[in-house]
């Protein structure tokens, strides 16, 4: 360390451009983080590194783009609140990408060497909460009450202070500490994990960072386009001086007079747009436009995407995608486990296929506002039921797999066919097979009651065979 201060002293005294004379940056640094602002995790403090960009905007003004790594330990403690099924103490990590911007502001500037910096601004944070041990994604809970990952793409906003140390005519070193704010805009949790989870990521950096691109005056871009015309013969002076577009050609060879300011001209003073999407160059944002998208640009020369899914109209077969859904490579959305609800719309993307869902992707619970009739053809004595009940029972058993709270009553009739006491045995005896097929189907005993209901409450006449067909019936009825 000592013999690096001897050399840094003469690049300090040495120096003599500011940042601010230069239009570009680019840098290295590191630091530590912290995270922090929750009620439930305390994650220490560890390192962070990443690079960051910057562009001179002029008179000290510097906006500044940064992206960056870090991974931070959940340190033991003795807490015993938890965030969903995730206790306190747990060993987990908080893995993040930060991709930020600011604008910064010259607080101070003591000398050409040291200037004070005041920033703000935001950005989009790439994190997850992994188990230490296997490195897997923890689940959560989601804003509907079911499971997600404990991961998100979120907006933050930034504030951060520090200074910058002019070290030789391109080479500073920027010391910064920040910090940023977790928004909640992006994932969707639910209220309470919310409530628990940190928000706050403080951070302190030091980059070494080279300035470039060293500012020249503006130029008006037509006059690297065409030669200067020369003027008429015998024309007055004045004519060739004037110039009522101000594109840089005069009015009297101006073919074009009436020229917006801003677009590049030909020699003729008319505007020049190059890949012939009808926004003139010096106007046009995106230059090199296909031909395909021509008729289907913004003012500013850019594709349009009227619905914002990262597929231009022009390339997009699913022009009006619902915001926040997933598509594919044409525009149009994925929905991976056909429910209906597209992918990222969908807070329960693994759904059984033909299970009815609600607007949110999963399970429609409304299905079990009314008791499951299976009329079921007996043989006379039997208790074994037919093979199409049997398919109803196995999707009953999936779709209870999905709602693991939900309880069920099973109430097996008969019909009077029999003396009363053998209908009773007999019935239990059938609500106690269907109660044994589910269980095989991973459905828990406790979550089922059998009941041999016998003779009791027919559904119809036991008069006809029609009605005593009716009355040999299979309730189940469900509750939490």
């Amino acid at each position: 360390m000592r013999r690096l201060i001897l050399p840094l002293c003469i690049l300090f005294l040495c120096g003599s451009v500011l940042a601010d004379d230069y239009a570009y940056s680019v840098g290295e640094y590191g630091g530590i983080a912290k995270f922090s602002g929750g009620s439930v995790f305390n994650f220490k403090m560890d390192g962070t590194y990443g690079i960051a960009l910057g562009h001179s905007l002029g008179r000290g003004w510097q906006l500044g783009f940064d992206i960056s790594r870090a991974k931070l330990n959940n340190q033991a403690t003795t807490a015993t609140d938890s965030l969903g099924q995730i206790p306190g103490n747990a060993p987990i990590d908080f893995v993040t990408w930060r991709i930020g911007g600011a604008l910064y502001h010259p607080l101070y500037t003591m000398s050409r060497r040291l200037q004070f910096v005041l920033g703000a601004g935001g950005g989009m944070m790439v994190w997850k909460i992994v188990d230490r041990g296997s490195g897997a994604t923890l689940e959560t809970i989601g804003e509907h009450q079911g499971k997600l990952d404990f991961a998100a793409s979120e907006l933050f906003v930034s504030a951060s202070t520090g200074a910058i140390i002019h070290l030789a005519r391109q080479w500073s070193i920027d010391i910064l500490g920040r910090g940023d704010y977790l928004t909640g805009a992006g994932p969707a949790f639910a209220s309470e994990v919310n409530q628990k989870r940190d928000r706050w990521l403080f951070g302190a950096t030091m980059a070494l960072t080279l300035h470039f691109g060293r500012k020249a005056p503006e130029t008006w871009r037509s006059d690297q386009t065409w030669p200067n015309p020369a003027p008429k013969p015998n024309a007055p002076a004045t004519a060739t001086l004037r110039d009522s577009d101000g594109d840089g050609v005069p009015d009297d060879i101006d073919q074009c007079p009436n020229t917006p300011k801003g677009v590049v001209v030909d020699a003729h003073g008319c505007p020049i747009d190059s890949d012939g999407d009808g926004v003139p160059d010096g106007l046009d944002d995106c230059p090199n436009t296909p031909p395909a998208a021509r008729g289907k640009v913004d003012i500013h020369g850019c594709p349009i995407d009227s619905d914002f899914d990262g597929v231009p109209d022009y390339l997009d077969k699913c022009p009006y995608s619902p915001a926040g859904a997933r598509v594919d490579s044409v525009g149009c959305p994925i929905d991976s486990d056909g429910d209906g609800v597209p992918d990222g719309l969908d807070d329960c993307p693994n759904t059984l296929p033909g299970t009815p869902v609600d607007r949110y992707g999963c399970i429609d619970v409304a299905i079990f506002a009314q008791p499951m009739i299976l009329n079921v053809d007996y043989l006379p004595g039997s208790f074994e039921f037919d093979s199409r009940s049997r398919q109803k029972l196995e999707r009953l058993a999936r779709l209870l797999t999905m709602v693991p709270d939900m309880k069920l009553d099973i109430n097996a009739y008969t019909d009077n066919i029999g003396t009363a006491e053998a209908n009773a045995r007999l019935s239990e005896k059938r609500a106690n097979r269907i109660r044994d097929f589910l269980v095989t189907n991973g459905i828990a005993t406790d979550r089922i009651r059998p009941n041999g209901k016998g003779e009791l409450n027919p559904a119809a006449s036991n008069q006809t065979a029609e009605g005593r067909a009716k009355n040999r019936r299979i309730e189940i009825v469900f509750y939490k």
